[in-house]
C-alpha cells in the first residue's frame, strides 16, 4: 500500500445504521490497495449545515453518499449556498435528487446512480430488460410505491422511458401530496406527464396495481419485521415482476409474491449497483470488477447477520 493520506468517504443521512455501504466500500478499497475509509454519518436535519461545515467544505472527505431522508434537500442545499462552487449532471439535474457527491478542489459534483443502478438490477436480478438498456418493453406498465428518496428518480426516469417507446404508463403512488406535486413539475417539464399518472389516493391502487407488469416498493416499509405491507400482493396480476427496493432482509411482499409463483426481489442488486457506480466515480476503477466485490462483500454480511 502506497504511503499517502489516508482519503475518507461516507454515507450521510439519518437513523441509517443498518446500511451495508461501509461494509461494501470498505471491501472494495482493500480489494484495490487504497488508503481510504468510508464512515456512516448519522446527522439530524438540523446538523447538515454543521456537516457541510466540519467534513466537506474544508476538504475533510474526498466523498459522500447521501440516503434518506436527505437527497432532495443535499442537492437543494447545493443549489441554494452561492458560494459554494457546485456542479451536477443530467440525472441530478433532471430529478432535483442525488445520491452522490464528489468533492475535488475544483468544486462539489452532483451525481445519481440511482436509477442506472436499478435498471442494472432488472436486468441482471430480472431479466425485464436487455443488458445496458435503458428501455422499457413496448407498452409496460409499472406502478411506483414511493416518490421520495430513490423513487423519485426511478418515477422520472421510467415516465421519461416509457414517453420514449410510445405507449408505456408509470402509475405513483405517495401519501405526500408534496412529494406528488414536486414529481408533477418535474415529468410535466420533461414532456413526458401523459404517462405517468400519480395519486396521494391510496384507494387507486386497487385500480392501478393489478395492470401492471411491473411493481416496485421504493418506500422504507418491510425494513423492519412487522412493517405493514406497502400494498396487498394479492392485487398482483399473474406474471407481475415485483421489485423491492428494501435489501436488508427478504420482506413479507416479495415473500408473498413468490408464494404466488410470482418473480420477486429485493433491493440488494440496485444497492449494490448504484455503490460500485459511485466507487467508480472517486476512484476511476472498473465497474464491473467493483461490482462484484461489493456484491460478495454484501451478502457475506447479510449471511452473517441472518
Amino acid at each position: 500500500m502506497t504511503d499517502t493520506p489516508k482519503q475518507r468517504y461516507g454515507l450521510l443521512g439519518h437513523n441509517i445504521s443498518y446500511s451495508l455501504s461501509p461494509v461494501m466500500h470498505n471491501a472494495a478499497f482493500k480489494h484495490f490497495d487504497i488508503s481510504a475509509s468510508y464512515d456512516i454519518f448519522d446527522v439530524p436535519e438540523n446538523g447538515l449545515d454543521e456537516f457541510f461545515e466540519n467534513y466537506v467544505l474544508n476538504g475533510k472527505l474526498n466523498g459522500f453518499n447521501v440516503t434518506v431522508p436527505y437527497k432532495e434537500k443535499v442537492y437543494e442545499m447545493m443549489c441554494t449556498h452561492s458560494s459554494w462552487k457546485c456542479y451536477f449532471n443530467e440525472p441530478v439535474e433532471k430529478g432535483g435528487t442525488l445520491n452522490t457527491v464528489n468533492v475535488t478542489t475544483s468544486g462539489l459534483f452532483g451525481d445519481n446512480t440511482d436509477f442506472s443502478g436499478f435498471l442494472g438490477s432488472l436486468a441482471e436480478d430480472v431479466g425485464f430488460i436487455s443488458k445496458n438498456s435503458v428501455e422499457l418493453p413496448k407498452n409496460t406498465s409499472v406502478f411506483v410505491a414511493g416518490a421520495g428518496g430513490a423513487g423519485r428518480p426511478i418515477s422520472i426516469f421510467l415516465a421519461i422511458a416509457a414517453s420514449s417507446n410510445g405507449g408505456g404508463r408509470v402509475e405513483v403512488y405517495d401519501p405526500d401530496a408534496s412529494k406528488i406535486e414536486s414529481l408533477r413539475t418535474i415529468v410535466q417539464r420533461e414532456g413526458c406527464l401523459e404517462n405517468i399518472f400519480m395519486t396521494t389516493d391510496k384507494k387507486d391502487m386497487s385500480e392501478n396495481i393489478p395492470r401492471c407488469d411491473l411493481v416496485v416498493n421504493a418506500t422504507p416499509l418491510g425494513t423492519k419485521k412487522g412493517d405493514p405491507l406497502p400494498f396487498d400482493p394479492d392485487m398482483l396480476k399473474d406474471g407481475a415482476v415485483v421489485y423491492d427496493l428494501v435489501y436488508a432482509r427478504e420482506t413479507e411482499l416479495v415473500t408473498r409474491a413468490r408464494a404466488r409463483g410470482l418473480t420477486a426481489v429485493n433491493g440488494l442488486g440496485m444497492l449494490v449497483n448504484q455503490g460500485a457506480l459511485a466507487f467508480e466515480i472517486w476512484t476511476d476503477k472498473p465497474y464491473e470488477e467493483v461490482r462484484k466485490v461489493m456484491r460478495d462483500a454484501a451478502e457475506k454480511a447479510l449471511k452473517g447477520a441472518a
